[in-house]
């Protein structure tokens, strides 16, 4: 079976806990992000926190859900109907509804079964805490009472076998992010599993002001040509500069099983 791939995150993320406060609903996860490898015939057992931070008691529902991650970081989460190629019935859940008291956690335990001859390749999934249909909260506003909506998704990857992320630098060039002139490099991944970036890099840019770079961590999906941005890293207590081009950049980008050293001069 072919195994479709792609990332997660209904919040990407590499924080410990992922707090969502929707219209009342309050609850986190830890960790809001599963990143494992296994062989086929194998089990991948894991556990995930998740709390009530809310000041009622709250009643959650938790079922698995499919997602896809477009080339510009659009997140799809799909309808419960399991999609082509789908790998969620790899996964049982000690539970499907999971009652909390304010202020309070509990573990859930949860297995990925691994069928025998699964091709390497990478498996990615959802974990979904809602709140329950038959138990939803009920908020007030001015003696209107409307249901409570929400939703977590907890991201898993699963790498099958030798499954890994192939990395090509396709550019690095400058451009406006969020309103704000930045490095940007273009990365496709011809692999088989999801890359995630990571690094440092040095710039200096013609005012002669030296400027630190950090990598977004952001997935690439196999298949994908995605722009990552180099997000300036101020020293505590400074904050980012306005580039003046051009900018020479020096450092390496990173990624599990490869990396890619950049020395150019943008402009």
């Amino acid at each position: 079976m072919q195994i479709r791939l792609a990332l997660l995150a209904l919040l990407i993320s590499t924080c410990l806990f992922s707090p969502v406060h929707a219209g009342g609903f309050a609850a986190t996860v830890s960790p809001p992000r599963f990143e494992l490898q296994g062989e086929p015939g194998k089990v991948i057992r894991e556990i995930v926190e998740i709390h009530n931070t809310g000041n009622s008691k709250a009643v959650y529902s938790l079922r698995t859900a499919d997602w896809r991650l477009s080339d510009d970081g659009g997140l799809t989460i799909y309808p419960p109907e399991l999609q082509p190629d789908s790998c969620r019935p790899w996964v049982r859940m000690e539970r499907l509804k999971l009652p909390l008291q304010p202020q309070a956690g509990k573990r859930l335990r949860f297995e990925v079964h691994i069928p025998e001859g699964t091709p390497s390749g990478e498996c990615r999934l959802a974990i979904l805490v809602e709140p329950d249909a038959d138990a939803v909260t009920m908020a007030r506003a001015k003696n209107i009472e409307f249901p409570v909506e929400g939703r977590i998704a907890i991201i898993i990857y699963v790498a099958v076998g030798d499954a890994k992320p192939e990395l090509t630098l396709q550019s690095v060039a400058l451009q406006e992010v969020n309103g704000q002139l930045s490095p940007v490099a273009a990365l496709q991944n011809s692999g088989n599993a999801h890359g995630r970036p990571s690094g440092f890099l040095d710039g200096r840019d013609a005012s002669g002001t030296r400027i630190a770079f950090t990598v977004a961590e952001s997935p690439i999906m196999p298949g994908q040509t995605r722009k990552i941005p180099l997000w300036q890293a101020p020293a505590e207590g400074t904050e980012a500069v306005i580039l003046q081009p051009p900018l020479q950049l020096e450092g390496t980008i990173e990624w599990r099983g490869g990396k890619q050293k950049i020395k150019t001069t943008l402009q």
